[in-house]
């Protein structure tokens, strides 16, 4: 085992020796070269996080800290290293979580995973989730291993919203029913039918998780905070892009130079002023949700237009102002139907958005469909087709820029999609999830 002194001397002694690789930017290797230094170190990097992380939690759970009379070990740790007591905050819990995620450990160590990834699935692997992460840690680590961050990110938030319904239907079906005519009945109180008291909960009370302040300072100016959760904070946020947008535009043909904060903030205030003069029971833009399903999707599939996932039950209170907007699969890629209340510009633009969902370039670019274009894989100046099986979604730069747009990738085989095929999976996917087609009593 080796001393603190000798530790010392080995990771000082590699130090000094990267230092001096990087000391001129790397201008001393080849461009291969450097690309693969930078790759290394990012991942030994990971891998002494991981390390790290243990030996403060050992540090943590034997109370060391507590020697010298600090009152935390955060902030003893920030004032040994010079660091903030937020970011020692930060490592401390990573610390605490690492012994609940071996496979994940592991896969660090490995280096198939980084340690954004531990970090990622220590965030979902909550106390109420201990007993399915642990039963899943095995096909997450393997699916974050073989995912783009962004993907493996995306899969993970649907395994912690499928988690908590199961052990939402696992409470449910463990608690006795009450019984009307029995001791709960007695013990009811006279004014059960009253309203709740101030501190009790209410049942039509908002349940989202969207708080903001606004507060003064000594010179009046107005300082905004808050936190908005999915849903609300797509709605502002894909307005206020609209808006910033709009304002770069005008800003570039008046001549007017400003920094993209200064456009998102006179967006904002553009906002206000539209709100104040928009009409009472004006007409409201109606937000669109997308529903993936198919044979060989996830049983559930919830996301906004910019990729965030949702679970149903966050849906619940937009469902009077949304346009649902369904979307069939055929086997994993190939959409047979694409039906909405709403009229699309395209059935093939919207087929080929909600199959890719981002940049598909192979750099494995994480833009979403909202912001990409669609583009003819084999270009239509060469008799390439303008279908789904011939297009995909890129980011604009990806597309537009020579340098940067990728032609080598083939398209996918074609098919012709009828109407058969369409009743064929709607028939399909009805028998696997419709509990009518599942009882024999009732139906076929």
């Amino acid at each position: 085992m080796l001393s603190a002194v000798d530790l010392d001397v080995l990771l000082r002694h590699v130090t000094d020796r990267l230092l001096e690789v990087s000391a001129d930017c790397g201008d001393g290797l080849d461009d291969a070269s450097l690309h693969d230094t930078v790759v290394l170190v990012h991942r030994e990097r990971s891998r002494i996080a991981v390390a790290f992380a243990e030996l403060l939690a050992g540090w943590d759970t034997r109370r060391i800290w507590e020697s010298d009379g600090s009152r935390s070990p955060a902030h003893r740790l920030a004032r040994e290293t010079r660091s903030s007591v937020g970011g020692a905050r930060n490592d401390l819990r990573r610390a605490r979580r690492v012994r609940h995620l071996p496979l994940v450990r592991d896969g660090v160590v490995a280096g198939v995973l980084s340690i954004d990834h531990l970090d990622l699935l220590g965030h979902v692997n909550t106390p109420e989730r201990r007993h399915p992460f642990a039963r899943d840690e095995a096909l997450l680590v393997r699916k974050c291993s073989e995912l783009s961050y962004a993907d493996g990110a995306r899969l993970v938030r649907y395994w912690a919203g499928h988690a908590d319904e199961r052990l939402a239907d696992e409470r449910a079906a463990a608690r006795p029913a009450p019984d009307p005519s029995g001791d709960d009945a007695a013990a009811a109180p006279d004014d059960a039918n009253a309203p709740p008291a101030d501190d009790e909960y209410d049942a039509h009370a908002p349940t989202t998780g969207s708080r903001l302040h606004a507060s003064r300072t000594l010179d009046e100016a107005l300082i905004i905070d808050g936190t908005l959760d999915a849903i609300d904070g797509t709605i502002v946020e894909n307005e206020l892009n609209r808006l910033a947008d709009e304002i770069r535009l005008a800003d570039r043909k008046a001549g007017i130079d400003r920094s993209p904060a200064q456009r998102r903030a006179a967006a904002l205030v553009e906002m206000a002023r539209r709100s104040a003069t928009a009409p009472e029971h004006g007409r409201r833009p109606r937000p669109l949700f997308t529903v993936l399903v198919g044979e060989r999707t996830l049983d559930r599939l919830c996301e906004l237009s910019n990729g965030i996932v949702v679970t149903p039950g966050q849906l619940v209170a937009h469902l009077g102002e949304a346009d649902i907007e369904s979307v069939l699969f055929d086997g994993p890629s190939t959409i047979v139907a694409v039906s909405s209340r709403r009229t699309f510009a395209g059935a093939v633009r919207r087929a080929v958005q909600v199959r890719d969902r981002r940049c598909r370039h192979r750099s494995e670019c994480d833009v979403p469909a909202d912001d990409c274009d669609v583009d003819h894989i084999v270009p239509a100046a060469k008799g390439g087709p303008t279908s789904q099986f011939n297009g995909r979604l890129e980011c604009k730069p990806h597309n537009r820029l020579a340098h940067l747009h990728d032609h080598d990738e083939p398209p996918m085989p074609h098919r012709e999609i009828t109407r058969l095929d369409e009743l064929r999976a709607k028939v399909r996917w009805r028998c696997r999830n419709d509990p009518w087609y599942l009882d024999d009593s009732d139906g076929p």
